[in-house]
């Protein structure tokens, strides 16, 4: 029988997003927001089922779930986990119950708040756990505590090279996507061994159809997003990532990624943004650099609001992945290979400077950015590494402004939002 108690941080997600949608029960059913809350609620909601099966595979969120689906099992994202309840006092609590049981302050909170629920025995525990090696130390630090934690659960790799894919590139290696396809090759062995399970075939390749159904449509808004006034608010890109890391391959993200299109399409052809439907005008193109505040999800709102910024792309956002080439399981395994290597994050993160800032370069132009925001979270001593360095070559290159300024994404307690708030204030107004 499972022990209830694990599942106290994973409960407390699924009564967010039960509150969240008695909010706007009497609202109109066919809204972006409506669905995405429905698709996250059905997510989590999924994993008590997925326990008593014994097919609960924990992924860090640098590991698409495709195959994990495709398998007849449950992608538990630890980092989705972690940050959903980055509102809630319960995240304070799990920080310091890691730091207390030796986990050095410099780990990731985004990290240490599912170390500390496990630590206590709140967090659920996965049958197998999948994670690719990226996109820096403290992750595959953070795997090697919870192999001690949950003892007897099977853990499985995936190593992520630091060379690009890309023949364009400069650390371009031919070696690394078949090398990264194999793992994945492998993984499925792996797995069907232990869960005494072959994979269907017929099953893998809807799985993946599916995903390509969805990708094709995010990109198509993103691609709308281009345009000004933008069609769709700050956030767009942000929930698709969302989306994708926990339910990538199923059908309902189809439905949710094409309403999106679809609204973002009427908008552009009205030459109307999403500032217009709620009253308000869009008056700075915001490129939003690195993660955004967990704890204060409303930021971005209250940017709107307040100066009329909208955050028309973020790191986390950028979901350029192209749809896979589904000609033989060669192709298909190559093309979830690439979606690793260029996961939001990952893909900056992985190698060399360049990864990040021609990425933020790309952005600025073609989305025709106004300013640039990096709110440095503390967890990630690599990107502060080149903050600096960022801040010069945008400013040289792209002729906009660029504030950098350090900030916890989940803990609110060195950097609280007020002060965010009063650093951006000083910021936006300074462009208007």
């Amino acid at each position: 029988m499972e022990n209830e108690t694990q599942f106290f941080l994973w409960d407390r997600i699924i009564n967010t997003y039960e509150t969240a949608m008695n909010l706007v029960k009497g609202s109109k059913k066919q809204s972006p927001g409506m669905q995405f809350a429905d698709i996250n609620y059905n997510y989590y909601k999924n994993l008590r089922v997925a326990k008593k099966e014994h097919r609960a595979v924990m992924t860090n969120f640098c590991f698409p779930p495709e195959i994990i689906y495709a398998m007849d099992c449950y992608p538990m994202c630890q980092e989705i986990g972690s940050v959903a309840i980055a509102m809630s006092k319960e995240v304070l609590r799990y920080i310091d119950i890691a730091e207390e049981g030796g986990i050095d302050s410099a780990q990731c909170n985004a990290q240490k708040v599912w170390i500390g629920a496990s630590m206590v025995g709140e967090a659920p525990v996965p049958n197998y756990v999948i994670y690719g090696s990226q996109p820096c130390d403290s992750t595959n630090s953070q795997y090697q505590v919870l192999k001690e934690i949950y003892g007897k659960s099977p853990f499985f790799t995936v190593d992520i090279p630091y060379w690009s894919h890309d023949p364009e590139d400069k650390h371009y290696n031919p070696n690394t996507i078949p090398y990264v396809a194999q793992q994945l090759k492998n993984l499925v062995l792996w797995l069907e061994e232990r869960i005494n399970h072959r994979m269907d075939h017929d099953h893998f390749i809807e799985t993946v159809q599916n995903s390509n159904k969805t990708r094709e449509l995010i990109l198509e808004a993103m691609e709308l997003m281009k345009a000004i006034p933008a069609p769709l608010p700050s956030g767009a890109a942000l929930n698709n990532y969302s989306m994708l890391l926990t339910s990538g391959g199923l059908p309902r993200p189809i439905e949710y990624a094409r309403f999106k299109r679809d609204v973002a399409k009427k908008r552009v052809k009205e030459k109307r943004g999403a500032l217009q439907s709620r009253g308000l005008e869009e008056k700075i193109r915001v490129l939003w650099m690195y993660l955004p505040l967990f704890f204060d999800p409303l930021l971005f709102e209250w940017m709107e609001r307040k100066f009329g910024a909208v955050s028309v792309m973020d790191m986390l956002g950028y979901t350029i992945s192209k749809p896979i080439n589904m000609s033989n399981d060669d192709t298909i395994f190559e093309g979830l290979a690439r979606q690793i290597l260029d996961v939001p994050m990952g893909r900056q993160s992985r190698g060399p400077a360049e990864y990040y800032i021609d990425d933020l370069l790309r952005i600025g132009k073609e989305y025709k950015a106004d300013c640039a925001i990096y709110g440095g979270h503390l967890g990630c001593k690599h990107s502060h590494a080149i903050a600096t360095l960022m801040k010069e070559i945008i400013e040289a290159e792209l002729g906009i402004p660029c504030l950098n300024f350090e900030v916890d994404c989940v803990d609110s307690r060195p950097v609280t939002g007020r002060e965010v708030k009063r650093k951006l204030k000083l910021f936006l107004k300074s462009l208007t």
